[in-house]
């Protein structure tokens, strides 16, 4: 089977995946929609798979990063075949990269901290991303704007915490991820970590989006808000229509 550098399998997945939601953003549903926020939320959404297949070939994924530290290489210019441009097997390539040279505890093996780190982010991030394009594919927007809210409050948190954690980490002696000069150096701004880099985009892109949206709320749900809030108590079902409702 054909064999390419790592670089070029990544490059074929983003292709690939720009391309997917470009022709789904063509749905009448989804052309209203923020251009930024919209490629975001799939790539939440892309993550998910990611991160599911990540904890479900976690050895698989300890054993390559492993390799990749004894070797000093790195997947970007090592062979892989072309089937690894599936989501599901790219991910172990990227988390073996990941874990090797970014983030240490990603191929530990005495404790749970990255399961719990990229789990949440599946369930909370990916799956309400989802769930979020798909209430509106069903023109259930209000539900959607909210799905996704949620989404990326739950991404911007995760994504602090994990920061913030890992900060901590290079700083204590016993971590797999002090910044130890020799074995496995840090730099002074993670200059020698340059992978880490790419969590920024998962702080500044639920940063824009929940900005964007909280500033442009559509005015017919504006005026839904303002017609609830005119309602008088007669309008208002009394109890005992609430109890023949219930009976």
């Amino acid at each position: 089977m054909l064999s390419i550098p790592g670089w070029g399998i990544g490059a074929i997945e983003i292709s690939l995946y720009l391309f997917i939601s470009f022709m789904l953003k063509k749905m009448p549903l989804f052309t209203k929609m923020n251009t930024i926020a919209y490629y975001w939320i799939c790539m939440t959404i892309l993550t998910g798979i990611w991160e599911m297949s990540y904890i479900y070939n976690y050895e698989e994924v300890v054993k390559m990063a492993t390799q990749l530290i004894s070797n000093k290489t790195h997947v970007w210019t090592e062979d892989y075949s072309l089937s690894y441009v599936n989501p599901w097997k790219l991910s172990q390539i990227f988390y073996a990269e990941y874990g090797a040279w970014a983030d240490r505890e990603y191929m530990a093996t005495k404790n749970d901290w990255s399961h719990f780190v990229e789990g949440t982010h599946m369930i909370f991030c990916g799956t309400f991303a989802f769930f979020g394009m798909l209430t509106r594919l069903f023109d259930n927007q209000m539900k959607s704007i909210v799905l996704i809210a949620m989404a990326m409050a739950f991404q911007l948190m995760n994504s602090i915490l994990y920061m913030v954690e890992y900060e901590i980490q290079c700083h204590d002696i016993h971590s797999v991820n002090y910044n130890n000069a020799t074995d496995f150096p840090a730099g002074s701004v993670l200059d020698k970590r340059p992978f880490m880099y790419v969590n920024l985009f998962w702080m500044i892109m639920p940063t824009y989006i929940l900005c964007y949206e909280i500033n442009h709320v559509p005015d017919n749900y504006k005026k839904i808000e303002n017609t609830e809030n005119t309602k008088t108590m007669e309008d208002l079902p009394s109890y005992k229509d609430i109890d023949s409702y219930k009976s």
